[in-house]
């Protein structure tokens, strides 16, 4: 069957609650639902703006928390109450992908099925598209499960990494000859100097038969709890989909499916990409597109002095504030109105155990 817009559907994962941008991401009011670039638009807005005229917004579903369900429709208008889904606990990917998958089969089971975080920056929208059309033919034609790959830059280590086989080498498309979990920085540097790796960007592409399939053949002890629901569509599926969350284990679709499946593939990206997840990706991101000043959008009119302190980033959240930073390397300083945060950033994993503590001892 050839695929046509109409068979296109996308499920934008916007579960997460940021807590690696803490102060800024809090729990009421996580990232997905922040201006974090600067560029008028929140995260949420953006991921569905660039898949408008290649997915009908009818086709378009949210997979985010109960709680921010009203806060999501206000975010996205253009969107029915019954294309948000949500989940009563996070239990990571696995179990929001196949409660998105088994819906949408009942309704089309012809569907391709777009999976994308909320979170990512895209710089090029034209190229995304491209990229998202050549995957969904492929993942037709092939009847595999299709992973966005992206070119490295530097040796990641927040990442997953996807090595290539030869065809994918040569071609750009093509199967994957195994998923590689985040390295550290040695072995991250080896991966890119062999010149056969590229990012896991967690954007999916298949169709929804074939990832049910995988979900039955790999992960049935979450599949099982989706695949007997009769309630889709009907007034109680939000009831009857929360107790299947509640009976599935946590785990996400990279580990309990794209890495046992032997039907993988993998494009490489045409697109600039940058997974804006933690505030070290977004000094990243602002050293290669510098805002029009220091500060943030909203605090165009505060003054920012750093002296004598080379690699740290300050986020200035108050309007009119001047902020001066002397003697302080490699530090990360928030301000904000009801909370400042001052601390060490080149242990990542260290700041963000303080960052999820204090989030929770401050109940922000």
């Amino acid at each position: 069957m050839k695929n046509s817009a109409i068979d296109n559907y996308c499920v934008i994962m916007a579960g997460g609650i940021g807590s690696r941008f803490w102060p800024l991401s809090r729990k009421g009011s996580p990232k997905q639902f922040l201006d974090i670039v600067g560029s008028g638009r929140s995260m949420i807005q953006e991921t569905f703006d660039r898949l408008d005229t290649f997915v009908p917004v009818e086709n378009l579903l949210v997979m985010t928390g109960e709680t921010f369900r009203k806060q999501m429709l206000n975010e996205l208008p253009a969107l029915h109450p019954t294309q948000i889904l949500t989940e009563p606990q996070r239990r990571n990917t696995a179990p929001a992908i196949a409660y998105a998958a088994y819906k949408i089969a009942t309704v089309n089971p012809e569907a391709m099925m777009i999976v994308s975080p909320a979170d990512h920056y895209i710089g090029n929208v034209s190229a995304y598209r491209r990229t998202l059309i050549e995957a969904v033919h492929y993942a037709r034609k092939e009847n595999c499960l299709m992973t966005i790959g992206i070119e490295p830059t530097f040796p990641a280590t927040g990442y997953g990494y996807i090595e290539l086989t030869d065809q994918a080498l040569a071609d750009g498309i093509g199967p994957i000859a195994l998923f590689k979990e985040k390295p550290d920085e040695a072995e991250a540097k080896r991966l890119l100097a062999t010149g056969r790796y590229l990012w896991n960007s967690g954007i999916f592409v298949w169709q929804v038969k074939d990832i049910i399939t995988a979900l039955e053949e790999h992960l049935p002890e979450v599949a099982v709890h989706f695949a007997e629901i009769q309630a889709y569509g009907q007034n109680n599926e939000t009831e009857v989909v929360a107790e299947a969350f509640m009976a599935c284990p946590s785990i996400s679709i990279d580990y309990g499916v794209m890495e046992k499946a032997d039907n993988v593939c993998t494009v490489k990206a045409d697109f600039e990409w940058d997974d804006l997840g933690t505030w070290q990706s977004l000094q990243r991101f602002r050293e290669i597109h510098p805002m029009e000043s220091d500060t943030d959008t909203n605090c165009r009119q505060g003054r920012l002095i750093l002296e004598d302190s080379p690699e740290t980033m300050v986020h200035m959240g108050v309007k009119g504030k001047d902020v001066v930073v002397v003697g302080l390397e490699d530090y990360l300083v928030v301000d904000l109105e009801d909370t400042l945060l001052i601390a060490p950033k080149n242990d990542q994993q260290r700041l963000h155990q303080l960052m999820d503590k204090y989030a929770k001892q401050l109940n922000k």
